[in-house]
């Protein structure tokens, strides 16, 4: 379900801090609505919101600002419909009080909120006009719940086909909880049926850990007392098909999960009706299998029965078996094209994980009827106790978060990767992953980022821990012409020294390279992948710079949901192998002028050749920052070199 949240009426202090926090922590869109104020108001607001997350703002008035600030859109009146044409490039919404109002808009609206779906909260006896919740099956745009949303009311809408609801009142109706309350809102319901692991390794023990993890709030079912710790596994005492309906039927009486992961099950009987009643009972709810056959120390639970198998998987939404489970399941010499033709068969999709396979690199396959996908990282350092559990369990978290299933099934394969690597021994730390608490800085926070370059005698690890303790928060790993693997392997360490000290960990051109070792972001050259590219693979929370050496790059970056320029060269440097033509002085003053004129506000940061000299005069033409390498690297001390050049950053910052 998407969450839209609509600012306060009134102005209050704090709440553009508390917007950029949700922003931070998945919030999609953002309504500013100041019924009746002035321009300046919104213009004020605007600015108080970091510059990353301003692309995600929608206005309720002062339309025009949708263009000098580049923001998402803008949301009209019923009653202002007609003017939709003056906006054709950015998304338009609209508010309606009905189902008839809404089938009689002119245009393709983005989205539609009807209102009000419940008693509201911020308007007092502003009541619903439904007396149950209506018919949207004829509606061509998505529509968006409002008025009196709560957290228990949230499944309601999605049960009754509304796309998202729009919260306003409860959100600020305790403004000091504003945060809080939209994580609450934001954190979606996911359960796992599965054995009871004592060692927390694998089963609902573990499930439920990578749903917290992963950002959702996890139910759990036990379907078996399994004896076992994370190495041996002596025996099982079955939960009957009867317990296993009534813990969930408690459940469900309360809660209402999109996504269900069900792990080890007695028997292909016991699967075949639990699936069953479920389909029957609650169709809403996608159901996801980890078809778990034999357990990693060798026991085993079950037979193949095919008939019962065939009757499974009717039921399914996914999945998830490993290549042994997948060789059980459909026999060892079952091709790709066989796999599409179960799923065409079964309306299914299929997640061949291959992570059990010895070579270098572990890669996944996610077979549907029309398409395959491949998901690859390096294989991990140590072996693991449960992973095929985590992977369906956070794949369950993610597509219960509104990403699609190739999306959830990248991140989840990310995510078992950073539990294997986390630690030495056969258990998954899930608390390591998420061990960040402070916010990290975005870039139009910052003025120096570091680029890593080679250095004889100095390992790139040295200068990172170096530049990090000379105050930089800011680093982005470059190591041209070196094979993956060694990027990956030093990538891992610099992510970590980089989380020690707060600091953003960017990587240079390569976004498979990002995306498996879960950057901060990347930074992308002129021949490069294009931005809006990276963006899907990555994702809208990372970090995306570019360089830029023309006014027309400039250009480009406006429609390219760039988070910051890299402008340059500002002179000769020995550090690019190819290098545009460089800029100096005057062609900052230049570009930067014409960024103000045309309303592009994304940070610039100046980069190629800058000595301590220059830095005062770059300063004064507008950029954010700079960008070094060689002036850092090069210096006796890097740490205080690093400190020297932030000091003399700050003391010629350019207001």
């Amino acid at each position: 379900m998407k969450i839209i949240v609509i600012t306060s009426p009134d102005w209050l202090e704090s709440e553009a801090s508390s917007c950029n926090a949700m922003f931070a922590h998945g919030l999609e869109i953002l309504h500013l609505r100041k019924p009746g104020a002035e321009r300046e108001i919104y213009e004020k607001f605007i600015l108080d919101i970091e510059p990353r997350y301003r692309k995600n703002m929608v206005l309720h008035a002062h339309y025009d600002l949708v263009f000098k600030y580049q923001l998402r859109g803008i949301h009209l009146r019923y009653n202002e419909r007609s003017i939709h044409q003056n906006y054709l490039e950015y998304s338009v919404s609209i508010s309606c009080h009905s189902v008839e109002e809404i089938k009689q808009v002119p245009f393709q609206a983005a989205y539609c909120f009807l209102s009000p779906i419940f008693d509201s909260i911020s308007k007092q006896g502003y009541h619903s006009p439904f007396s149950e919740l209506p018919d949207l099956s004829e509606i061509p745009f998505p529509v968006i719940a409002l008025g009196g949303i709560t957290p228990d009311k949230i499944d309601m809408c999605r049960l009754a086909g509304f796309k998202g609801v729009a919260v306003l009142g409860y959100i600020w109706k305790q403004a000091d909880e504003a945060f809080h309350r939209f994580i609450r809102l934001n954190t979606p319901f996911v359960m796992s049926i599965a054995g009871f692991d004592p060692s927390a390794g694998a089963g609902v023990t573990s499930d439920l850990k990578t749903f917290e993890a992963t950002g959702s709030y996890g139910l759990g079912v036990c379907s078996a007392i399994t004896f076992q710790n994370e190495n041996s596994y002596i025996g099982t005492n079955w939960v009957s098909f009867e317990e296993i309906r009534k813990q969930c039927e408690l459940q469900f009486q309360k809660h209402h999960p999109a996504f269900l992961k069900i792990g080890l099950m007695e028997s292909f009987e016991v699967m075949e009706q639990l699936t069953a009643w479920l389909s029957e009972h609650y169709p809403d709810i996608k159901i996801i299998w980890d078809p778990i056959l034999k357990a990693s120390s060798g026991y085993t639970f079950h037979s193949l029965d095919d008939k019962k198998l065939a009757v499974i998987l009717k039921h399914l939404y996914l999945i998830t078996p490993n290549t042994d489970e997948l060789k059980q399941l459909w026999g060892s010499h079952c091709h790709m094209d066989q796999l599409q033709e179960i799923c065409k068969a079964y309306q299914l999709h299929i997640l061949w994980k291959g992570g059990h396979s010895i070579t270098q690199i572990s890669s996944d396959c996610l077979i549907s009827g029309d398409e395959i996908s491949y998901f690859s990282v390096m294989r991990g350092r140590y072996d693991k106790h449960g992973t095929g559990c985590i992977v369906s369990a956070a794949i369950a978290s993610a597509l219960s978060q509104g990403f699609n299933l190739k999306e959830a099934c990248n991140k989840a394969q990310i995510y078992v990767s950073k539990a294997i690597n986390g630690n030495d021994s056969n258990l998954s730390f899930h608390y390591l992953q998420n061990a960040r608490f402070n916010h990290l800085p975005s870039p139009s926070q910052l003025n120096l980022q570091y680029i890593t370059a080679p250095k004889e005698g100095t390992s790139v690890y040295e200068q990172v821990e170096s530049v990090c303790r000379g105050g930089v928060r800011w680093v982005q790993l470059r190591m041209k012409h070196t094979p993956v693997a060694e990027i990956l392997q030093t990538g891992q360490i610099v992510k970590e020294i980089c989380k020690r000290y707060d600091t953003l960990f960017m990587i240079n051109d390569n976004v498979d390279i990002a995306r498996q070792l879960d950057a901060d972001g990347v930074h992308l050259g002129k021949e490069d992948m294009p931005p809006l590219e990276a963006r899907k693979i990555l994702g809208p929370d990372k970090i995306i710079g570019v360089t830029c050496n023309t006014w027309n790059d400039i250009l480009q970056c406006k429609e390219q949901q760039v988070d910051y320029i890299g402008l340059g060269p500002f002179t000769f440097t020995t550090t690019k192998e190819k290098l545009s033509p460089v800029l100096g002085l005057e062609g900052y003053k230049k570009l930067l002028n014409r960024m103000k004129k045309e309303n592009i506000h994304i940070p610039v940061f100046a980069i190629g050749g800058i000595t301590e000299n220059d830095i005062p005069s770059l300063m004064h033409t507008g950029i954010q920052g700079i960008a070094l390498s060689g002036l850092i690297k090069n210096s006796d001390n890097i740490s205080r070199k690093s400190s020297e050049i932030l000091s003399l950053l700050n003391n010629n910052i350019n207001h």
